[in-house]
């Protein structure tokens, strides 16, 4: 199953053989403000987890509207437990309690240095061209396609890509390319998200958008499109249709209603690709390791913290003045911190491909109210968790 829904989380367990395809609109429950908030793929061959108290979602012909923020009952508590954790959700671990933490008081651990993961937005022609079409075929199309010489260089080079490997082949490359080459992967985080590119998308796409869009806008815009976006605008609409366009009045639409920003918007939230690449590094801790890296970190007592989680996947290990430790207990694909530091300012925190027997840290802010979270492992078990340190 590729998806599957948590108490917190929605989480989507795709591959490069299983594709993730669904829509997110920002949505917070929580007085947070949107522009904060940041706009999610429409398409992943990666794990990716979807906070429920952040973003509503529509997937497999249903929606999911957004859901304050569920926590488990805080020990010592007189109120009730809830359903969630005395029954587990399918394909979720059984709920286990950890009181305080690993670590009390200080102790040594072993630093290390190990890559980081950034992720990324791009733009596969996988997605958009028609699959019988030849490379020739699209090499002509991308010809007469209004891009300067060095960005049609670069498709031509993701044509050779899309032509000459599988998906996850594709998926390497285009990492890389993230990684070692910055120009290249300009074009494909922000450039290719463009009008131009509408001549390439095969299907119903830009017909579904034309169908809702107010005529009156099409006429105004249609001066200011190149040749072949104006040319595939008249060919998905009816020649009646565009006469009765061509005939009637025009206005202008209102800022970011206008036809162009419409169609490079849906061509982002709908085509948009997940990527994750190795970019810059951070610090993280075992407890055993070279003596020459061997730090002592102030654990301060975690009595009162509680750490909650699905099936034993992630332990709490202690904390300091301003971190919070925890302890990877298998192969993780991603995991995900959301510290709520109040109800209208969540700092998040996220990590990509860890090892087992890891420690890693996050910022702690002893006046925050609590922090949720949720991991997929390398076998794509989903999980959740929550950290109280009082009755919220």
């Amino acid at each position: 199953m590729i998806y599957s829904q948590g108490n917190n989380y929605h989480f989507f367990l795709s591959t490069t053989d299983s594709v993730a395809r669904f829509q997110t609109s920002i949505d917070p429950f929580y007085p947070i403000p949107k522009n904060q908030i940041p706009e999610l793929p429409s398409v992943t061959t990666d794990p990716i987890l979807i906070p429920q108290f952040l973003y509503s979602l529509q997937y497999n012909r249903q929606t999911f509207s957004v859901k304050p923020v569920t926590t488990p009952t805080y020990m010592g508590s007189i109120k009730p437990q809830r359903d969630s954790e005395t029954k587990p959700k399918p394909g979720f671990g059984s709920l286990l309690t950890e009181m305080g933490g690993m670590r009390n008081s200080p102790s040594p651990l072993f630093r290390s240095k190990r890559d980081q993961f950034e992720s990324a937005k791009y733009l596969s022609l996988r997605d958009i061209i028609h699959p019988e079409l030849s490379e020739i075929l699209v090499r002509e199309k991308i010809e007469t396609l209004y891009f300067d010489a060095k960005s049609k260089t670069y498709l031509f080079r993701l044509v050779s890509i899309l032509f000459s490997g599988t998906p996850g082949e594709e998926e390497t490359i285009v990492s890389n390319l993230f990684r070692h080459e910055p120009e290249f992967a300009k074009f494909l985080n922000k450039q290719m998200f463009t009008v131009e590119m509408i001549p390439l998308i095969h299907g119903s796409f830009l017909q579904e958008i034309l169908r809702q869009h107010d005529e009156r806008y099409i006429k105004y815009i249609l001066p200011t499109l190149s040749k072949p976006v104006m040319e595939v605008i008249r060919s998905s609409i009816s020649k009646n249709k565009m006469k009765h366009i061509m005939d009637g009045p025009f206005l202008k639409p209102p800022d970011g209603e206008d036809l162009v920003t419409i169609m490079e918007t849906e061509t982002f939230k709908r085509f948009a690709r997940n990527i994750y690449y190795e970019e810059g590094s951070i610090f993280t801790y075992r407890e055993k390791g070279e003596e020459e890296f061997k730090e002592e970190i102030s654990f301060t007592n975690a009595e009162k913290i509680n750490f909650f989680v699905d099936g034993g996947l992630l332990s709490f290990y202690g904390k300091t003045k301003t971190k919070l430790f925890f302890k990877t207990n298998d192969w993780m694909e991603c995991l995900r911190f959301d510290f709520f530091l109040s109800r209208k300012e969540i700092e998040t925190t996220e990590f990509h491909r860890l090892p087992p027997d890891l420690l890693i840290e996050v910022p702690y802010y002893p006046t925050g109210i609590f922090l949720v979270g949720a991991g997929v492992t390398k076998e794509r078990k989903p999980f959740e968790f929550s950290l109280l340190w009082f009755d919220y």
